[in-house]
């Protein structure tokens, strides 16, 4: 979730005072005996763990984004697109819905600090200069499918109402060709979808728990990590 209004300086400084608090100070003297060449295929190496673990959390609430983005094109609600706040860019409705209660419970859970657990155990175990990766085509192909079944796990009873509603609609619009299906369709799926969305409102909260979960689950993998 992109955050404009945050100044650059800003994340920049969160970003330093992470580092430092990290930073151990009997930590492995392996990057002093490094040469020119090492030392930049090492902070190679951590600029690639760096973009690991931002794909794993982007692929996270990337996948509510979808499962909301499904929800308005079957209910019809495509055409009207909603501002994000964060990244002042047109979003789904649902989309933004489902990412924003997804951010909620992962702040309300700690996630964030068992996030930062993660870093400071790799940190430990991992020094800068020995991180060693184990990602392979087919984990991250793994993770991403995972993913997104969870997200569509969301919207699966939404999704599901709106196709027996347009199943119903259709065989309708056959049996009476003067009906303005279209129309028609709008209305009630807008009302089935507001319904059943705040009946199954409940199933956002296991599949974030979910998804947090195989998101650390990857970056732990991806170093060999438990």
């Amino acid at each position: 979730m992109s955050q404009l209004r945050v100044p650059v300086r800003v994340r920049v400084l969160i970003a330093l005072s992470l580092a430092a608090c990290m930073a151990d100070a009997n930590s492995s003297t392996t990057l002093l005996t490094l040469s020119n060449g090492e030392l930049v295929l090492a902070a190679c190496v951590e600029m690639m763990f760096g973009l690991v673990l931002a794909f794993a959390f982007q692929a996270m609430f990337a996948s509510l984004s979808f499962a909301g983005r499904v929800i308005d094109v079957q209910a019809g609600f495509g055409l009207a697109m909603v501002i994000d706040p964060g990244s002042r860019q047109q979003a789904p409705l649902f989309g933004t819905i489902f990412t924003l209660v997804a951010g909620v419970i992962f702040l309300s859970v700690n996630g964030l600090g068992d996030l930062l657990r993660l870093l400071a155990t790799l940190n430990h175990l991992l020094p800068p200069g020995q991180l060693q990766f184990n990602v392979e085509p087919q984990k991250i192909i793994a993770y991403f499918g995972t993913a997104m079944s969870l997200g569509l796990a969301a919207a699966s009873a939404v999704i599901l109402c709106l196709f027996l509603v347009d199943s119903s609609i259709a065989f309708l619009s056959r049996a009476l060709p003067q009906m303005n299906a279209l129309m028609l369709g709008l209305q009630v799926k807008t009302v089935v979808t507001l319904v059943v969305a705040s009946m199954s409102l409940g199933l956002i909260a296991p599949v974030t728990l979910r998804l947090l979960d195989s998101a650390l689950r990857f970056v732990a993998g991806a170093n060999d990590v438990g």
